[in-house]
């Protein structure tokens, strides 16, 4: 997977765009070895919970490349700024995704080969999701939703997994959630900067996103609405709090209370939030 868009010329913008300064070969380059017994001290349930969201995390973070290869499509329905923020975030979104790869092949021992097929193998719908992709500030609002979840989704994953597998690996969870929220601001700012006039159409627009992903149930495997592949690990007013953390954001609600404790959530006689 390569970054596919390069402006013919040089975009200069006031606007204020952050990137990821992380380089993944100086955390866990190819050749980083688990140290030894780490996996054998860690329970039994916890590992097999992490393999199996981490076996659907790694294609949901490469799913980005074929979102950006639609939007290329479409690419003279965008601005200037719009475009110099999705290169940063594909840059990172595919950083993550190689990240994944690296931390699912030496926990679980699938193969870069198997992970290539099995993501080659993958149907990676718009239609559904359509109604999200319909301008440039439905995009944005759409990414707000997505990455603020995100955020919340990484933190609970380093508090319940990636935090037992050591130094290496739980650096690559901190930098996930610090990333998703470097996403999430540079949506916000370029809504605020290019869209300001359209700020009061966000909460209905975030409503009827929460609404499509309950409606679809399911993961279309393009990026947008990841979150639906695993909603059982949130309590039912995630997207709620969610939708008032981003409202927040644009001074359309107060700060929720309930998202200090909502990545820490468990059910009722659990001690680990299941992950089937």
């Amino acid at each position: 997977m390569v970054l596919a868009y390069h402006p013919k010329n040089e975009v200069t913008s006031p606007l204020k765009l952050q990137q990821s300064r992380w380089q993944l070969d100086d955390i866990l380059p190819l050749d980083y070895q688990l140290p030894s017994g780490i996996i054998e001290n860690i329970e039994a349930n916890i590992h097999a919970n992490f393999l199996i969201l981490l076996s659907r995390d790694v294609y949901s973070e490469g799913d980005s490349q074929p979102l950006f290869d639609y939007l290329l499509t479409r690419q003279g329905e965008f601005t200037p700024d719009f475009w110099l923020m999705m290169e940063k975030w594909l840059v990172d979104e595919l950083q993550h995704y190689e990240a994944l790869r690296r931390v699912y092949r030496l926990l679980a021992g699938v193969s870069f080969e198997a992970m290539d097929l099995a993501f080659a193998k993958r149907n990676h719908e718009i239609e559904p999701i359509r109604s999200l992709l319909k301008d440039e500030f439905t995009i944005l609002v759409g990414l707000l939703f997505d990455e603020m979840g995100s955020t919340i989704s990484y933190r609970r994953d380093l508090w319940e997994y990636y935090q037992y597998y050591g130094h290496e690996i739980g650096r690559i969870g901190k930098y996930l959630v610090m990333d998703e929220g470097i996403h999430f601001n540079n949506a916000v700012n370029l809504i605020k900067k290019n869209h300001s006039d359209r700020i009061q159409e966000i909460p209905f627009l975030l409503d009827q996103i929460s609404q499509l992903e309950s409606k679809l149930r399911r993961y279309c495997k393009t990026f947008f609405l990841d979150h639906a592949q695993e909603q059982f690990r949130f309590p039912k007013n995630f997207n709620q709090v969610i939708i008032q953390l981003i409202l927040a954001r644009f001074g359309l609600d107060k700060f929720p209370n309930e998202a200090n404790t909502l990545w820490s959530w468990k059910p009722d006689g659990c001690m680990l939030v299941p992950t089937v």
